[in-house]
């Protein structure tokens, strides 16, 4: 069982030697978690940023996780972004395991030992170290699409209890139609001749459809 929690420990000149707990507080509209520091006060003192009010949260319109630090109010209306990863991740935020947490610079002044993944911090709890699996995009549970980014291949992944045709078509952000597979079985489908962007994928079975977002590297 998930802990709804997050345990942080990271960018020591700019947050506090110590494990901030994250507490999940609700989901977004793609289904992700935000994950808040709570109860937030405002008197959780930080050296670099004034005070300790963190939030993890899926940045849709960028397609990334971040990491923000309020401005001190508590109600994230103006946030400091220190980290983001692209690997989009569902519901919860990739661990240190999956994508990379990159340093945001122009607010931290690269002080905080430069992508997340390889500084002296740790992130455990309710994250993510696959990219998703049967359970957290498809139909039902049944079918899983990976990897999230797709560079080369897009693997399909099937439960036995699937036993008719999985088609499955890619569209771009305006609708245009890219390449369209069906399969029976679990396969591997070769995407290396798409161009790098966000593409909407969907998957046919039967009378069950359901779409997906994918980037492509």
């Amino acid at each position: 069982m998930m802990s709804a929690q997050i345990t942080f420990n990271a960018c020591h000149p700019l947050l506090e030697d110590q494990d901030y707990t994250i507490n999940n507080v609700g989901t977004d509209a793609t289904g992700r978690s935000i994950f808040e520091a709570t109860p937030i006060t405002g008197d959780q003192p930080c050296s670099g940023i004034g005070v300790c009010e963190l939030r993890f949260a899926w940045n849709d319109g960028a397609s990334q996780w971040e990491i923000l630090a309020d401005d001190g109010n508590g109600d994230f209306s103006g946030t400091f972004l220190l980290y983001s990863n692209s690997e989009a991740s569902t519901p919860n935020p990739p661990s240190l395991n999956l994508g990379v947490w990159v340093e945001n610079s122009a607010v931290t002044n690269d002080t905080c030992a430069g992508d997340l993944n390889t500084g002296n911090a740790t992130l455990t709890g309710d994250v993510q170290d696959d990219t998703f699996g049967l359970e957290a995009f498809g139909i039902d549970g049944e079918v899983a699409l990976y990897p999230n980014p797709m560079i080369n291949r897009l693997n399909v992944r099937l439960k036995n209890s699937v036993t008719s045709e999985v088609a499955l078509t890619i569209y771009t952000l305006a609708g245009t139609q890219v390449k369209s597979f069906s399969t029976f079985e679990d396969k591997a489908f070769d995407v290396s001749d798409m161009a790098s962007g966000i593409y909407f994928i969907k998957l046919q079975i039967e009378d069950q459809g359901h779409t997906v977002k994918f980037i492509k590297r």
